[in-house]
């Protein structure tokens, strides 16, 4: 379960991002111990991302292609990660807990996507 800051900051950066009417997908937050982030849905090239993330992801299918009604990489969940493995590159994938993810165009709260489910649990 997300503490309740990074709770906060999601729900802090989702208001922002419809503010500025910047309607992307979704947004989450990411954490483990001390290291926090909150990101946004989008393409994440691969050359950015962690080894071990894009070996996991390939297990569900290419890159950038449609599965489970999803883009396989382009989760925020991908993004917020990808930033807390860079710093702490020993993690394991299932280490990192996340906030609720939020549709910023709605607010409304959503679940995590069944390809994110089955790279990070």
């Amino acid at each position: 379960m997300a503490s309740e800051s990074l709770e906060r900051k999601t729900r802090f950066y989702s208001l922002k991002l419809k503010k500025n009417k910047n309607y992307v997908a979704m947004v989450v937050g990411a954490e483990f111990s001390r290291y926090k982030n909150v990101n946004r849905s989008k393409l994440l090239c691969s050359t950015e991302m962690v080894s071990k993330l894009e070996k996991k992801l390939k297990t569900l299918g290419d890159l950038y292609t449609k599965r489970n009604g999803n883009t396989i990489g382009c989760c925020a969940e991908v993004n917020a990660a990808n930033d807390i493995l860079r710093k702490n590159s020993y993690l394991d994938l299932n280490d990192i807990v996340f906030s609720t993810p939020i549709r910023p165009r709605t607010q409304q709260k959503m679940k995590m996507c069944n390809n994110c489910k089955l790279t990070f649990r």
